[in-house]
């Protein structure tokens, strides 16, 4: 359902990121954060990594973080997810994932530490 929301309404993309280039949208509120965070990543890399430390990708300083806690990559023309072992797991639409990847679709929601993304493909 969530995914035919975003399909059936054009979401205004966030500056800096081209027409159809997929991104992660921040839901969470960064007003209530005691860091930096962006509004929109792009997925623009065949492999993202997601973390604290400064070798990553993506890189946020929440204290909920693993130094590397999640990696996203496209393969198959399918975008894919999977935990890095990290200490606080990742969220998808709520529910912990296991060791295994699972594909992304348009309208997920990926939680990691505290934060919150909406993926948009």
């Amino acid at each position: 359902m969530i995914y035919l929301d975003i399909r059936k309404t054009d979401l205004p993309r966030p500056k800096g990121i081209p027409k159809g280039m997929p991104y992660l949208q921040l839901i969470t509120d960064a007003n209530t954060l005691y860091f930096e965070v962006s509004k929109a990543y792009p997925l623009d890399g065949e492999k993202i990594i997601i973390g604290r430390g400064v070798s990553c990708d993506i890189t946020v300083d929440d204290l909920y973080l693993s130094a590397r806690h999640v990696k996203l990559w496209y393969a198959d023309n399918e975008w894919y997810i999977v935990d890095l072992e990290s200490t606080n797991g990742t969220y998808i639409n709520g529910t912990k994932m296991d060791k295994e990847p699972l594909i992304l679709d348009s309208g997920d929601k990926i939680r990691i530490g505290q934060l919150e993304f909406l993926v948009v493909i």
